[in-house]
Parts: C-alpha cells; structure tokens; sequence
C-alpha cells in the first residue's frame, strides 16, 4: 500500500515554488535532489508564516494564495474604515 499522506501539499508545494522561481516543476524536483534548491519555513517581519526559497541567487517567499520577490511592491495598509470588497485586498 503507497503512503500518500502528503501527496498532494507537496504536488502544491513543487507548484508554487516552480512558479515563484519560472522554473519548471521537473527542474524544481531536479534542483531539491541535487541540493540546489533551499526552502525554510519562516516568520516574517509582519508576523506572517511563509515558505522562503532560494535557487542561483534568487529568492522568493510564498504565503497561502501569494507569491513575494525582492522588488515586488508591499502591500498597502488598508484604511481603517474598509469594510471590504476593495482594492486592498482586506
């Protein structure tokens, strides 16, 4: 019997790692068998959990539903009175 307790998290992990870095998925599971590959899990400097990874110089975050890069814009603070359905995403 095959233990795939996990098996699909991870296809989702290889995923977004193989979109955050433009590499392909194979090229993803290549570059983690041969070491090449980082990922860690960390916090933040807002407090939130994400998965950083780097590959060849690059790095990446990836949070639930979004994907970060050095340079990429930051969020905006939404306004205190937003009750949502805006474009801030709150």
């Amino acid at each position: 019997m095959e233990n795939r307790e996990m098996f699909d998290e991870i296809n989702a992990l290889i995923g977004s790692v193989a979109k955050a870095m433009e590499m392909g998925e194979g090229e993803v599971i290549s570059a983690i068998e041969q070491g090449d590959l980082g990922m860690a899990m960390i916090t933040d400097e807002q407090g939130r959990n994400c998965i950083e990874v780097t590959h060849d110089g690059r790095t990446a975050r990836i949070y639930q539903g979004a994907i970060f890069r050095p340079g990429d814009q930051p969020e905006t603070a939404p306004d205190e009175d937003c009750g949502g359905g805006c474009s801030c995403k709150h």
